[in-house]
């Protein structure tokens, strides 16, 4: 029994795409940053991007793919992982969350490629027809707040899987719960803040969760990839028996 459980075990798949996503969910906030040349008044207005040269909208473009690469399908792999387990402690609950978390990969996903696909063309149409500059700038402001209010919509769905996971990973004492705990507190709170309109806060309170969000993902992929034993034990309570 332990060996084909060995054999069907994809902990080390799992914890490298973890260990990769959460380096490239760091990249991405470095990227748009590089991308606006490190002068944060652009990102505060965001029809300044539109002027961006072809450098800054390819660092743009890329930082997108980082955050796709990093925030949203790393979590799905770590999601499969831990569904067979925490449905055997959860029950129904693991099933919500699971789908929770596939709801959550969808809003960031397409909030991310719609503004991947999107800057150059829409850029392109404010520098070669300074006629439509303003109705380019309307066209873009308004495909930025699409996506911000696709990735707003994400904390609610990521509840509902952060919640079953943080109880059953501190429930069996691994993968760091209570710091998932904790990133999910500062996804509620970023939530709150901006359903409220303190749109100063909820950016504040991101800045720690670009930070801790990624940091559970480094610190859960470097767990599967060191504690094998104690991992194959959790995701494979049968091999107890073998």
């Amino acid at each position: 029994m332990t060996q084909t459980s060995n054999a069907m075990d994809p902990r080390r798949f799992v914890g490298w795409l973890a260990v990769i996503g959460a380096t490239l969910a760091w990249l991405m906030a470095v990227l748009v940053a590089g991308a606006a040349k490190f002068d944060f008044d652009v990102l505060d207005r965001p029809a300044m991007m539109l002027a961006y040269s072809a450098q800054s909208q390819n660092l743009y473009r890329l930082s997108m793919w980082a955050d796709i690469l990093g925030w949203y399908l790393p979590f799905l792999a770590v999601g499969g992982y831990l569904w067979q387990p925490m449905r055997q402690r959860l029950g129904a609950l693991a099933d919500i969350g699971l789908a929770g978390l596939v709801v959550y990969a969808v809003l960031g996903i397409a909030g991310a490629g719609l503004l991947n696909l999107t800057l150059t063309p829409v850029a392109e149409l404010a520098a070669h027809d300074p006629a439509a500059k303003t109705t380019a700038e309307a066209l873009w402001i308004t495909l930025q707040s699409g996506a911000q209010g696709l990735w707003n919509a994400e904390a609610p769905v990521l509840l509902l899987w952060g919640t079953a996971a943080a109880r059953f990973l501190r429930a069996e004492k691994w993968g760091f719960g209570r710091l998932l705990t904790f990133d999910l507190c500062l996804f509620a709170i970023e939530f709150m803040f901006n359903l409220g309109g303190w749109r100063d806060l909820g950016e504040t309170v991101q800045m720690a969760t670009l930070v801790i969000h990624p940091l559970w993902l480094l610190l859960f992929g470097i767990t599967l990839l060191r504690d094998s034993d104690l991992v194959r034990v959790a995701h494979y309570p049968a091999a107890r028996q073998g």
